[in-house]
């Protein structure tokens, strides 16, 4: 069992995380999120400080954590979404902040790989990286 105080940090990291996913299902493709099921897909943290992934097409539950038996089964996005969602629980498990560049990496010819519209893109980038879950651009002094 986690101590209180740390348990409740996991927390509170994790609802920064599931805001950050609100944000990036509510604009362009909609990433973590199912129109026909209308569900969104969400973190959470047990009781032993673990943090689990809700996907938001099968609802399963999966563990985020690297082990010999874990294979993501019931994750319906791909790679580059799963090294996402393992960096948010990175987040919630250290509070060391994401690189801004996981919101839609750019490609060679300026566009994101994940096919936003470049509105909806900066749109994702200056919601969502306003949040903790991300590091801040140094304030020019």
């Amino acid at each position: 069992m986690l101590p209180v105080n740390k348990l409740v940090l996991k927390r509170q990291r994790c609802e920064q995380v599931n805001q950050a996913i609100q944000i990036i299902a509510a604009h362009g493709r909609r990433f973590f999120y199912s129109a026909s099921k209308q569900t969104y897909a969400s973190m959470e943290v047990d009781e032993r400080g673990r943090v689990w992934y809700i996907d938001y097409a099968t609802h399963k539950r999966i563990y985020t954590h690297p082990t010999l038996w874990n294979k993501w089964r019931g994750f319906s996005s791909g790679g580059t979404l799963r090294n996402v969602v393992e960096g948010f629980r990175d987040f919630i498990l250290t509070g060391k902040p994401l690189d801004p560049f996981y919101l839609g990496p750019e490609r060679f010819n300026g566009e994101n790989i994940w096919g936003y519209p470049e509105d909806e893109m900066q749109k994702v980038r200056e919601q969502a990286g306003a949040l903790p879950v991300f590091r801040q651009a140094e304030e020019a002094a």
